[in-house]
């Protein structure tokens, strides 16, 4: 068939080319490209997540600060805790 010196040199020209071939093959058979630019082009879902960004940044400038602060909000509640404890409140519930 071929001398062996010859082996080598044909496997370094056949190799690059098999290796492009079945690349593309694969390419082909699980759809690469159309998933590569549904990655990497502007889609539907990135359309819906800066929309959503822009409402949560537009959310996020409108809040005010809360009316009463945690500090005071555990005050409020021990104090009915201790007024639902009076005996006074219990003869009437």
């Amino acid at each position: 068939m071929f001398p062996a010196s010859f082996v080598s040199y044909i496997i370094k020209l056949i190799a690059p080319k098999l290796t492009e071939k079945i690349a593309d093959h694969v390419a082909k058979a699980f759809k690469l490209p159309q998933v590569l630019n549904y990655m990497e082009l502007p889609n539907d879902a990135d359309q819906r997540i800066d929309k959503l960004e822009a409402q949560i940044k537009m959310l996020a400038e409108d809040q005010h600060p809360p009316v009463i602060d945690l500090e005071e909000w555990k005050d409020v509640k021990d104090t009915i805790k201790k007024l639902k404890n009076k005996k006074a409140f219990k003869k009437l519930g």
